[in-house]
């Protein structure tokens, strides 16, 4: 996570301390009046823009999620979508530590925190190919037609169990949509995981050492027309477990 803050530096113009004649007093009062309304950087906190990039290039990404909210609740304050060119705005938001979450299917979610001091501000965000990292799901349908309805709920490992004794485990969840195939890892980058024939009761097999294992299980929809792979992929779901084989 890297902090991230933003100012627009603002020129002021003083004026030298001495005495001033009752009329000099009020145009001297009527000057500081209108600078006053006339600065934009002493206007309430109004709007941030988030600009998402594909990693390593130059194209911007449609359709990624950007939450915005605080460590404690990532979308205390709303979210959005980016635009065909990467945008995602949001007004009237508070002077205040923020967290800004930004993922897509097929990529590995991102995280920063910023410090809003200034009324015009633009984060820019990368989102390497892969899967895993933090997501942000927003409510409504253009989150679900983002994703084609493919959504993943409930997902857990041994029914939310906090141990294992052997390194097969069940991986346990709820799918909305039609999936054809699914691909789990232990990696949160899963570029390289192969896709299997989706099934509902999918099982894994942990990693040999003992110790606490983390998840990471995602479904698709794919098919081949006319030489073309058409897919739509769900969020990275994910659960932890402690393997204590013998």
């Amino acid at each position: 996570m890297r902090n991230a803050s933003f100012t627009i530096p603002v020129s002021r113009h003083g004026h030298r301390a001495g005495f001033l004649p009752p009329r000099g007093k009020q145009m001297a009062l009527l000057a500081l009046f209108l600078l006053a309304t006339a600065i934009p950087a002493l206007a309430p906190a109004s709007e941030l823009r988030v600009r998402v990039f594909e990693r390593g290039g130059r194209q911007p990404l449609a359709g990624a999620s950007v939450c915005l909210g605080t460590s404690a609740n990532p979308l205390q304050f709303g979210s959005d979508q980016t635009d065909r060119e990467g945008y995602a705005v949001f007004m009237d938001i508070p002077r205040a530590p923020l967290l800004i979450t930004a993922s897509k299917s097929g990529y590995k979610g991102e995280q920063q925190s910023l410090v809003t001091s200034t009324v015009q501000r633009l984060l820019v965000m990368s989102l390497p190919t892969g899967g895993g990292g933090p997501v942000c799901t927003p409510a409504g349908d253009r989150a679900a037609a983002d994703t084609g309805g493919l959504q993943i709920s409930d997902f857990s490992i041994n029914k939310g169990a906090a141990a294992s004794p052997d390194r097969q485990v069940h991986l346990d969840h709820h799918v909305s949509g039609s999936p054809n195939q699914y691909r789990v890892s232990e990696d949160p980058d899963m570029s390289t995981t192969p896709w299997q024939p989706y099934t509902s009761q999918p099982v894994f097999v942990l990693s040999p050492d003992n110790g606490k294992k983390t998840v990471y299980f995602q479904v698709r929809r794919y098919s081949k027309i006319n030489g073309a792979d058409i897919q739509t992929i769900s969020p990275v779901a994910h659960d932890s477990i402690v393997l204590q084989a013998q």
